[in-house]
């Protein structure tokens, strides 16, 4: 008597994809492992990242009074009024596949509710407006291919703290791959100014100052710096990023003291804690919104164009950014052929570069 596979654990794929294999099965499993064992027999893969970021069409919904998504929860999103008060809404049927944001613009419709309880939403989200500007990163695989930051911003500030945990310059290069994206304003706020020597220049910003880039240095327990990033924010949208434990909800206390964000000290290991589990929509009273995110262990840039590479390391000849991998970061004799001041940017170059459009190798096509 010959041995029976259930599905998943024969050994044979031919046997687990084949048409035939499903003619016995129930009519809505059958259905659908047939379309997955078509794509596997074709090897064809359709894979569209940008579906993803498609919005319906608004236009029906146009006459709704408009407010902006300052967090979304599993089962409803809070909003932000014309006049910055808050409500907090369900979604639409037509939204409940939509990667929807902090930042979003959307149209809502009141819905009559028999008690009024203001803990529970009091109006329904039912279309969103176009984005003018969309801040994301590169996701897991094709699954998951971007992970949506906030909507509608002007500017990104990457919060890099001097010591505690070290500056990393390979952060700052991929925080300016996903502000040029969007076409974002990209500033580094270097935090825990007061950590460090003032004789120490921070030599790790010398590339970016030399593209010059906006760097302000800060101490946000001593209010250094504090007074020129309040005018920069005004009638602006700003996100911050950066690593747990670099000072944003420190930062962000400072500048606006009604948050009252929570704070962390660095783990055992020498990492950050993470205190802020949401983006956080902050609208500042002398005008201009903080977008508080998450502390992030790493900014992948995976799905993103290449020729955004060409702004974040203008040093190179076009060759080297057709192709970095034909590059020895460890030949001297190659090194001194590009006449690189900051050798160690070749193999930066080199990560991102192999990175962006980069495919999973554990992606099956039938996934």
């Amino acid at each position: 008597m010959s041995r029976k596979f259930r599905l998943g654990q024969s050994q044979e794929a031919q046997d687990l994809d084949h048409r035939e294999a499903y003619s016995r099965e129930r009519s809505a499993e059958s259905k659908r492992r047939q379309r997955q064992a078509e794509r596997l027999s074709t090897e064809i893969e359709i894979h569209d990242s940008e579906a993803l970021l498609r919005l319906p069409d608004p236009a029906p919904w146009l006459h709704l009074p408009e407010a902006i998504l300052v967090q979304r929860h599993s089962q409803w999103v809070d909003l932000e009024l014309a006049d910055r008060a808050p409500l907090r809404a369900t979604l639409g049927g037509k939204l409940k596949g939509v990667r929807l944001v902090c930042g979003d613009r959307v149209r809502y419709s009141p819905t009559p509710l028999e008690a009024a309880d203001p803990r529970l939403p009091q109006a329904q989200v039912v279309a969103v407006m176009p984005r003018r500007t969309l801040l994301k990163r590169g996701g897991i695989d094709d699954r998951e291919p971007w992970q949506l930051i906030c909507a509608n911003a002007d500017e990104l500030w990457i919060c890099a703290s001097v010591v505690d945990p070290p500056l990393r310059p390979g952060l700052l290069e991929r925080a300016q791959v996903l502000a040029l994206d969007p076409g974002l304003a990209f500033r580094v706020i270097v935090t825990k100014r007061d950590r460090a020597s003032r004789s120490d220049m921070l030599p790790e910003l010398d590339a970016l100052r030399g593209q010059d880039v906006a760097i302000h240095e800060t101490s946000a327990l001593q209010g250094e710096g504090l007074a020129a990033l309040r005018d920069l924010l005004r009638e602006r949208v700003v996100v911050l990023l950066g690593h747990s434990g670099v000072g944003k909800s420190t930062l962000v206390n400072a500048l606006y003291p009604e948050a009252a964000l929570k704070t962390g000290d660095l783990t055992k290991f020498g990492t950050g804690k993470q205190t802020t589990t949401s983006a956080r929509w902050l609208p500042l009273p002398e005008g201009g919104t903080l977008v508080d995110t998450p502390g992030i262990r790493n900014l992948s840039v995976r799905g993103f164009d290449r020729s955004l590479l060409g702004q974040v390391f203008p040093e190179f000849p076009s060759e080297a950014l057709a192709d970095p991998q034909a590059y020895d970061a460890e030949d001297e004799a190659v090194l001194d052929a590009l006449g690189l001041e900051y050798p160690e940017r070749l193999q930066s170059l080199q990560r991102l570069w192999a990175e962006m459009e980069d495919r999973n190798p554990n992606q099956n096509v039938w996934r």
